[in-house]
């Protein structure tokens, strides 16, 4: 059986300061995963801790359907811009070949991966790389970190500002997919530095602690 692509790259025992990321974040037409539609993905790539400013993803995508009005108030993506996107299937393409080798990482990872896997599976593609959750991981770390009394409003309040701005990280433009893709990767350099504080050091027990199952 031929091995994934992230599996040829990593081992089990790789140190998590020492793996290929790839951060990413979508915006969608809406969140009915029944019917949902990808209209922009941006992400970036990191080795280890290091954000790779370089190696940057941002696509608008045109999928043919209708965007409703009050997304573009969330999204900032008019009519005008979708319809000069790029097709789906030349995006998610090159999206494949970006994310080559890669564990994933997003905020709310499951949203993207669901919309993301199922439009690949009109094209005939998938994607096979394992993902990590950032609010997962958050949870992970505040269940284990001293109790305190913020602990229990910490854990009702998982959306990307929040966790941002309690590691203190200025927050840009929301609802970007290539601006939340960046703010994620720099709480995800955060949170590898937590993990690691309290003994998860290889890609396999990062694995266990916030893998996201779709």
């Amino acid at each position: 059986m031929k091995r994934p692509d992230w599996l040829r790259r990593h081992r089990d025992d790789t140190p998590i300061d020492a793996v290929r990321y790839v951060v990413l974040d979508t915006e969608l037409t809406s969140l009915d995963k029944r019917s949902n539609r990808v209209l922009s993905i941006g992400a970036v790539a990191m080795d280890g801790t290091r954000i790779r400013l370089q190696e940057q993803f941002y696509r608008v995508v045109n999928p043919g359907v209708a965007v409703p009005t009050p997304g573009v108030l969330i999204h900032g993506l008019r009519p005008a811009d979708i319809e000069n996107g790029e097709p789906p299937a030349q995006v998610l393409s090159e999206l494949r070949a970006f994310v080559e080798g890669a564990v994933l990482v997003g905020h709310f990872a499951r949203i993207d991966l669901n919309v993301l896997r199922k439009e690949l599976g009109t094209i005939g593609q998938t994607l096979t790389n394992p993902a990590i959750c950032t609010a997962r991981i958050e949870q992970w770390l505040l269940r284990r970190r001293p109790y305190s009394e913020n602990v229990v409003h910490h854990l009702d309040n998982l959306d990307l500002i929040s966790i941002a701005k309690r590691y203190r990280l200025d927050v840009q433009e929301a609802h970007h997919a290539l601006q939340d893709a960046f703010l994620t990767a720099r709480l995800w350099q955060r949170q590898i530095y937590a993990l690691q504080e309290l003994k998860v050091h290889t890609l396999d027990q990062l694995l266990r602690a916030g893998k996201v199952i779709v």
